[in-house]
């Protein structure tokens, strides 16, 4: 190998009489109490093109040693090469994507990192290889009870978390990430497969009348809006977001939380027309009112007096449902309506998409009604339709009779 400007590389003799590449941490770095000792270098001694990237590799790893010895540290841990290790990195360096999702987005992720922290923490990075993966995905997906159903989206959740986090290694230069990264990109997991249940019109009008038998009009009319204009339930509802320590606490607001983002009266125009812009992809949709003949029945309701504020509010407490209040009272309600514990409130959205497929509405015109960026997303939500089937087999009848 010619000279390179790499300090603290050392090469080791494999078996074979391959050659194996580490960077040596000095030992003023040592004394000191840096934790990486000895990295392994993943590239090729006699590849010329890896050169560069030795060097690179060297020089940064002996800066961060140096800086350790001069006492110039992070507040958070340094990287030692653990799973752990990887975990925290991705939760605390400012540069990681993590900090760039929402936070209820990074409680959701922080629920499976600290699952896989729990269990996998303690192994080296460098010592795993596909057998790990596999062996943990089969471990993860085992059913809860004997006999239940494999929880193979607890399974593959795992294996995409670690993807991410392995992705956002490379981009941090941490070792073995970049090689975890390529066997978890060529690997395939069993996907969990996709919802085919959806909230038909029998079942909303069944729920609607239970609902407001039960005095649960609030419930009653987020339905509604949610099957007949497809819009999720974070967009009609609203959500309780954390409140930064920075800011004050206006609005309507519940402990440390304030409530953003649901539809209030001030949405709806004297012409029933809403126009919402939607929480997750930030586009912006529109509904005339006036052609969903059960909301505007709901909304005929509501005395006058009472149009100001949220739409949706709990009558209970006066103000929005708190945090999962609503998918609780929600349940109970749908019970009562001879609605299938299968399937969910959110399945409402999946419902107006397929009712509209159904009745032959075109792809794009129900993407742009649905808010979704890409027609692949829409189709994703039409379940057990028969209305573009319907059409092809009619134009092709038409077509054979012509012939």
């Amino acid at each position: 190998m010619p000279s390179v400007n790499a300090p603290g590389l050392k090469r080791r003799k494999n078996r074979d009489g391959t050659e194996r590449l580490y960077w040596a941490a000095p030992k003023s770095a040592l004394a000191a109490g840096f934790p990486n000792r000895i990295v392994r270098l993943h590239f090729s001694a006699h590849d010329p093109a890896q050169h560069p990237l030795i060097e690179a590799a060297c020089k940064r790893l002996e800066a961060e040693a140096l800086e350790w010895t001069a006492g110039r540290r992070e507040t958070r841990s340094a990287f030692d090469g653990t799973i752990a290790s990887l975990v925290r990195q991705y939760q605390t360096d400012m540069a990681s994507p993590y900090r760039e999702v929402k936070w209820n987005t990074q409680r959701t992720y922080d629920q499976v990192l600290g699952v896989i922290e729990k269990a996998f923490g303690k192994r080296s990075l460098a010592a795993l290889g596909i057998s790990d993966f596999r062996r943990w995905y089969d471990e993860a997906k085992k059913p809860k009870a004997p006999g239940g159903s494999e929880r193979v989206r607890k399974a593959h959740g795992i294996i995409s978390m670690m993807r991410r986090m392995f992705a956002y290694g490379v981009t941090a230069e941490l070792q073995e990430c970049g090689r975890l990264l390529t066997i978890l990109e060529k690997a395939r997991f069993k996907q969990p497969g996709r919802r085919r249940q959806k909230l038909e019109s029998h079942h909303v009008e069944a729920f609607i009348a239970k609902a407001l038998d039960a005095g649960r009009q609030s419930l009653a009319l987020g339905t509604a809006l949610q099957f007949e204009t497809t819009m999720r339930q974070r967009d009609v509802i609203g959500e309780w977001e954390p409140i930064p320590v920075a800011e004050s606490a206006g609005g309507i607001v519940l402990g440390a939380r304030r409530w953003v983002r649901g539809l209030t009266w001030a949405d709806i125009s004297d012409a029933f027309v809403v126009m919402k812009v939607t929480t997750k992809t930030g586009s912006e949709v529109a509904h005339d009112l006036t052609l969903c003949p059960l909301v505007m029945d709901l909304l005929a309701r509501v005395p006058a007096d009472r149009r100001i504020g949220p739409l949706i509010v709990d009558e209970t407490a006066g103000r929005p449902y708190a945090e999962h209040a609503y998918a609780r009272e929600w349940r109970l309600v749908a019970r009562a309506a001879g609605i299938p514990d299968s399937v969910w409130n959110m399945d409402a959205r999946a419902g107006g998409i397929s009712e509209a497929d159904d009745a032959g509405a075109d792809l794009d015109a129900i993407r742009s009604a649905a808010g979704h960026s890409q027609a692949s997303t829409t189709v994703r939500y039409v379940r057990g339709t028969i209305g573009k089937s319907r059409k092809v087999a009619e134009l092709r009848k038409a077509h054979r009779n012509k012939s």
